[in-house]
C-alpha cells in the first residue's frame, strides 16, 4: 500500500509545488488559531476521509488524485494532502 501511495504521489507533483505550498501555508496558519476542540474534530474528520480514500485505492489500486477527488467531492489539492498525511503515517 505505502508503495502504491508514493507512485501515486509522485504522478500527481506535476501541480507543481508552489501550487500546493499556498493551500498548505494557509492551513498552517488557520491551524495555529484553532482551539482543541476544532483541531480534534478535524482530525476525526480526516481520518474517515482517509479511510474512504484507502477504500478507494483497494477497490482500484490505478486511480490518481483527480479521481480520488472527484468520487469524495473534494478539490484535487485536498486528495493529494489525504494522500500525503496517509503515507506519512504508514513511514513512521
Amino acid at each position: 500500500m505505502m508503495r502504491m501511495m508514493g507512485e501515486m504521489r509522485r504522478q500527481n507533483f506535476g501541480m507543481g509545488f508552489q501550487q500546493m505550498a499556498s493551500p498548505a501555508a494557509k492551513a498552517a496558519e488557520i491551524g495555529s488559531n484553532a482551539t482543541p476542540e476544532v483541531r480534534a474534530l478535524f482530525e476525526d474528520w480526516a481520518q474517515e476521509v482517509e479511510k474512504e480514500i484507502l477504500s478507494l485505492i483497494k477497490k482500484d489500486n490505478k486511480l490518481d488524485s483527480g479521481a480520488i477527488a472527484k468520487k469524495l467531492g473534494i478539490s484535487e489539492e485536498s486528495a493529494v494532502f489525504f494522500m500525503n498525511r496517509i503515507e506519512q503515517k504508514e513511514t513512521s
